[in-house]
């Protein structure tokens, strides 16, 4: 069957088999639902409905992967999209559909842990689990997970796994990709492939399958189940210092980052704009200006050698080593980064990253991106992902309803502009993105990654308009060129925008300050204002 006789449509024949399949309690139709499940974690202006046909037709919960495989075998045989869906804790549009069709709710049944091997060390489960769960698992046998997103309470394997996330522990472990021994992939055709091994170490011979679906972004096959690796626990013991100004710190985390026999489990930070922010929001936050985090991981002994070390850098470099008290409270709230939000407004990072040798220079260039594009700064918080390379997430405030909030995502841009200044960029592609895929890869590379997709998934059936720039409704591509002219157009709009203010707005409308005064004194006890 070539593919312009497809008919592309989820008719009711379509979704009576997809009940067959499923039963009808598991095949959902229903007009609001569908509506929930058309974006992701940002709001979308409702010009992005005129763009693309982001509401699916149907919303499917399969249970097992033979089930999966035969929902993609069905919409395989009438060219109908489909969209894989963890929990969407991502802001890019990455489980986003653009031309309707299927969407497969992987969160809410494919979900379960199978088994953990101590002796082998590794932990099978479904896709759709989250992976707060596969860490309480774990943590519970004595072993950790290699690395996992800030979003871990919500955000399910799978789909970190596709866009190949950098996390916490990834410093130490490697990235969601180098965590990964096996992985159960149904194909567009409802194929079911496993790509590596379950028991055995992934020093595979032939082609590595298991890395072809890692920052796929679902483009190449609906993953099902994931085995990953496991550590040893050991003891987790976070360490946090505080310096005057922020990019005082880009000196010793280089140092750090360069030490042959150092290596911690994560080394985060956030500004003095993050605790300001929090505190202005009546929540309980150290009283810091800007604070590292570095948490160190293993045996006792080794731990205390790292933490000797780790104190001889920060101090040297001006740090000043807080309480354990404060490091373990923002260990222990290292997933609740934009909790400020609570004042009731919308709040996104711009995710970009840059070599660590820049590090103190992108922390200046972050400030005066809130200054140009007229920001309301969140804060600047980020991690570093591996010995050479950072990822930064200043965040900021918007009122998502307003036509300054429509146009605050051009912070994303300007932000992304400047990183590829430091010889970084920005992370992720999804549906807004997609185009950047042409700026970070040369020419032959991405062709013959289009090439691969369209090998593998000869119908665009899977997640079509991700990896490969999606056409709207208007049959109009959203390339490198046109989304270049719409990011340039959107920054000169913002600049010439009043500044946003929603944040201080909806402090005063709900007297957020007040609160914060009544609650000065109990964080003073809380946390104490020495040093130690």
């Amino acid at each position: 069957m070539k593919g312009d006789n497809l008919s592309r449509k989820v008719t009711p024949e379509v979704i009576s088999k997809l009940q067959e399949i499923l039963g009808a309690e598991n095949v959902n139709t229903n007009e609001m639902d569908r509506m929930l499940y058309g974006h992701d974690l940002a709001p979308l202006p409702k010009e992005a409905g005129m763009a693309f046909k982001n509401m699916p037709d149907v919303i499917v919960r399969p249970s097992t992967p033979e089930q999966i495989s035969q929902i993609v075998a069905l919409a395989y045989s009438s060219g109908i999209a489909v969209t894989p869906r963890g929990n969407s804790t991502w802001g890019l549009g990455g489980s986003m559909p653009t031309d309707g069709g299927i969407l497969i709710d992987m969160a809410s049944k494919m979900n379960k842990i199978h088994c953990i091997d101590k002796v082998n060390m590794a932990v099978k489960v479904d896709a759709g689990c989250t992976w707060k769960n596969v860490l309480e698992a774990c943590e519970k046998e004595g072993f950790l997970v290699g690395s996992y997103p800030s979003s871990f309470p919500s955000a399910t394997v799978g789909a970190w796994f596709s866009t190949g996330g950098i996390g916490i522990g990834g410093y130490k472990y490697g990235s969601a990709k180098d965590n990964v021994l096996n992985l159960q992939v149904v194909l567009s055709d409802g194929t079911i492939i496993e790509t590596g091994y379950d028991k055995i170490a992934s020093n595979m011979s032939g082609y590595n399958l298991t890395q072809l679906f890692a920052s796929a972004e679902g483009t190449l096959g609906v993953i099902a189940t994931v085995t990953l690796r496991i550590y040893p626990r050991g003891i987790i013991k976070p360490l946090a210092y505080e310096f005057d100004a922020l990019r005082d710190a880009g000196a010793p985390i280089n140092e750090i980052t360069r030490h042959p026999s150092l290596k911690p489990l994560h080394i985060a930070w956030s500004d003095y704009n993050h605790f300001e922010n929090q505190r202005k929001a009546g929540l309980h936050a150290p009283e810091v200006k800007n604070l590292i985090l570095i948490t160190l991981q293993g045996a006792e002994e080794y731990v205390a050698l790292e933490e000797k070390t780790v104190d001889e850098i920060m101090a040297a470099a001006g740090g000043r080593k807080v309480s354990d008290e404060i490091a373990k409270h923002e260990w222990d709230e290292r997933c609740y980064e934009f909790r400020a939000r609570k004042v009731g407004v919308g709040s996104i990072p711009a995710e970009v990253v840059v070599t660590n040798e820049h590090w103190a220079e992108f922390v200046d260039e972050c400030y005066e991106g809130y200054k140009t594009m007229k920001m309301e700064p969140g804060g600047i918080i980020g991690m570093v992902a591996d010995r050479s390379t950072s990822m930064f997430m200043p965040y900021y405030f918007k009122d998502d309803e307003s036509l300054l909030g429509m146009t605050a995502f051009a912070y994303n841009f300007y932000m992304g502009d400047v990183a590829a200044k430091y010889g970084g960029r920005s992370l992720g592609l999804g549906v807004f993105f997609a185009s950047n895929l042409d700026s970070i890869h040369d020419a032959g590379c991405v062709s013959t990654m289009r090439d691969l997709k369209t090998f593998l998934d000869p119908r665009d059936i899977i997640n079509p308009g991700h990896l490969v720039c999606g056409k709207t409704r208007f049959g109009v591509a959203l390339d490198k060129n046109l989304m270049g002219i719409g990011s340039a157009m959107m920054q000169s709009i913002k600049k010439l925008l009043p500044k946003n203010t929603t944040f201080a707005d909806n402090r005063q409308r709900f007297h957020y300050d007040d609160m914060e005064e009544e609650k000065e004194e109990s964080r003073e006890v809380e946390y104490g204002k020495g040093t130690q």
